[in-house]
């Protein structure tokens, strides 16, 4: 299943009745994507700096068929396909942090 859960605004459609089961800090701009193919994306605003970070992962049970280097560009495919669709840093001014 794929749903996102918005800790700030106490939101997540991963339930039937939309509320969080894990804790809501109001403070917080996190939001967490749940893709049906394991990928999970979080992404949050930096407390201290004018940035935007994310955190991805790809899950799969025990047995999966696919290599390390499979889910690595699957996962890679996933963020690329995040940063064009939901944080489209041509349109915003964005600038990915040096190598």
């Amino acid at each position: 299943s794929s749903g996102i859960n918005a800790e700030y605004g106490g939101f997540d459609s991963n339930y039937a009745d939309k509320k969080p089961r894990l804790p809501v800090c109001p403070g917080s701009h996190m939001i967490t994507f749940s893709f049906e193919n394991g990928c999970i994306a979080t992404l949050r605003t930096s407390g201290t700096e004018p940035k935007i970070k994310y955190y991805t992962e790809i899950v799969r049970g025990p047995g999966a068929l696919e290599s390390e280097e499979e889910l690595r560009m699957e996962l890679g495919e996933v963020v690329d396909a995040i940063v064009k669709e939901l944080l489209q840093p041509e349109k915003f001014g964005l600038k990915p942090r040096p190598s």
